[in-house]
């Protein structure tokens, strides 16, 4: 700190003394102010910044132990040291001062030299503590700024919250924060400008334009222009500051601050500024990055969606004529030939099987997956489900037992979405139960809390006596694509898809899954979907249904 910075404030009832002592202050480079009494410094520090206060005790109005009790409890002026200079040098005077908080006790008449060193002493003190508090304050900004920027994953927003911050920190009164382009800044935010600017026609703002942006981009550094004679963007520009914000010594964005005033920022606000764009450059190359996977990834759906719908016909042209020439509609058929073409067959509604598990996949990655709401019995479904799978449940002689109660509530969903939801979920029981095997498919209503609330659920789950799951395998279970590594788990046909999709229709019903699972014992697949118990409703419904 240096000293002209520095005002110290004088509270002495005797003014040869207030002279005395601000003459010998003022001669050693400090700013003073006097006040005659503790009202009156009262009334000084309402209005005045000062670092420092030597305060007599023995005075009238408002005494000094008073003044001592009001500044230590005010929250603006409790860190300011004040040193005490009395003429009341008992042990008792000086111990109450030091209570009430004064940094140190001098008695009158005091030593200059001794004086001296006090004041430099509870000075460095202060700085010191300035220092580390406006570190802390800078600390918890950053953790704000930090959780603010964490929270988006788009490179504009990250920008335009990187800009309200080094406005707001540096009083700018104009500033400009866009991507660098092919060596030209592409404003993505802007504030403070009017016609200078404009973000929705695309302007672009080259960097030999502006002198400190052009330093900027030629040293890669934070670039400062004091005084720019009214080169810059704002009309009025004083002083401009540049700041490459960087990412593994690559500049990819530029943030731009101007001031009508010159001389505008000091050393503290443009380390402050730099560290911020530190800390914007990690969630804007985030975004960026984003936006990269995000464009691949809709490009991959697209394609997905493409190719599905591509095979479909050939496909469905497939099967119709292999299907023709099993039935001996176009000549005899060998028992060779037979097997050949029930294995062609075979293959083409395992594929058609893949194709539709895709097409599933790339809509709800899409989000273009609707579902139909209507109320469904769950009874009534599940019915359905075991009419469509008992053939291959006999097959394999495997035991199927049903606990549905028939007074379950209805659910409201889409009833082809549920369809394929416990069908999967059988498929997988009975495809991973082996022979004479045991699956049990059980319903229940229930309640889960949801806030304060409770939610009216239906639960069912499918339980096997099959090869169960490996622990290491359980976590990734519901991934896209995923395959058990056990050897006889990989036996059994799959696209590693139907679990996922699965996952995906329970929750877009705003219901969850999960199962328990244990290695060659087997597994239990829960599903719980919200039930419909408000009888108003329902009619509505069905109302609803009748005029469409």
């Amino acid at each position: 700190m240096k000293s002209n910075q520095v005002c110290i404030l004088v509270v002495d009832d005797n003014e040869m003394n207030r002279d005395l002592i601000t003459r010998r202050l003022q001669r050693q480079g400090y700013e003073t102010m006097a006040a005659e009494n503790g009202r009156v410094a009262i009334n000084l520090l309402k209005s005045n910044c000062f670092d420092l206060i030597l305060l007599d005790i023995m005075m009238p109005v408002m005494n000094g132990y008073e003044v001592l009790e009001v500044v230590k409890k005010h929250p603006k002026w409790q860190y300011i040291p004040v040193i005490v200079i009395s003429a009341a040098d008992d042990m008792r005077s000086v111990v109450k001062g030091i209570e009430l908080g004064a940094e140190d006790y001098l008695p009158k008449p005091f030593n200059p030299m001794l004086l001296k060193a006090r004041i430099r002493a509870s000075l460095e003190k202060k700085r010191l503590f300035d220092r580390e508090q406006a570190r802390m304050e800078e600390f918890a900004t950053m953790q704000t700024i930090d959780a603010q920027l964490n929270a988006t994953l788009d490179a504009k927003r990250a920008m335009e919250i990187t800009l309200e911050w080094a406005m707001s920190y540096s009083k700018a009164e104009a500033g400009i924060l866009g991507e660098i382009v092919d060596g030209q800044t592409n404003v993505l935010a802007a504030q403070g400008y009017s016609y200078e600017t404009a973000i929705d026609n695309n302007q672009f703002l080259l960097p030999d334009e502006l002198p400190a942006v052009k330093q900027a981009c030629q040293t890669e550094e934070m670039a400062y222009v004091p005084e720019t004679n009214g080169a810059g963007l704002l009309a009025r520009a004083q002083s401009q500051l540049a700041i490459p914000i960087k990412r593994e010594q690559q500049i990819m964005a530029m943030l731009l601050l101007e001031s009508s005033t010159a001389k505008q920022w000091e050393h503290e606000t443009m380390a402050f500024l730099q560290r911020l764009c530190t800390h914007a450059a990690i969630a804007i190359a985030n975004g960026k990055l984003y936006e990269v996977v995000e464009s691949a990834n809709n490009a991959k759906t697209e394609f997905v969606s493409f190719v599905s719908h591509e095979l479909k016909t050939p496909m469905t042209t497939i099967q119709g004529y292999t299907d023709l020439l099993i039935s001996g509609s176009f000549g005899d058929v060998n028992e060779t030939q037979h097997s050949f073409l029930s294995t062609l067959r075979a293959n083409v509604k395992r594929m058609k099987r893949l194709v539709s598990d895709l097409e599933d996949v790339s809509r709800i990655e899409a989000g273009h997956l609707e579902l139909k709401t209507d109320l469904v019995s769950l009874q009534e479904l599940i019915d359905e489900v075991m009419h469509s799978t008992m053939t291959q449940i006999d097959a394999k002689e495997q035991t199927l037992k049903l606990d549905i109660p028939t007074d379950l509530p209805l659910v409201k969903g889409d009833r082809t979405r549920l369809v394929q939801i416990f069908t999967n979920l059988v498929s997988n029981a009975y495809k991973y139960t082996p022979q004479n095997g045991k699956i049990t498919i059980s319903a229940n209503e229930t309640f889960e809390l949801n806030g304060d609330e409770e939610t009216a659920m239906v639960h069912v789950s499918v339980a096997d006596t099959g090869l169960g799951i490996r622990k290491e395998d359980q976590t990734g279970i519901f991934d896209k694509f995923f395959r058990a590594s056990d050897e006889l788990a990989k036996k059994s046909p799959g696209t590693g898809l139907g679990l996922n999709i699965t996952k995906n229709l329970v929750e877009m019903h705003n219901g969850r899954i999960w199962f328990e699972s244990e290695f060659r014992k087997g597994t239990i697949f829960h599903v719980m979907i919200p039930a419909v118990l408000d009888l108003e409703e329902v009619n509505i419904i069905t109302e609803i249904e009748t005029l469409f």
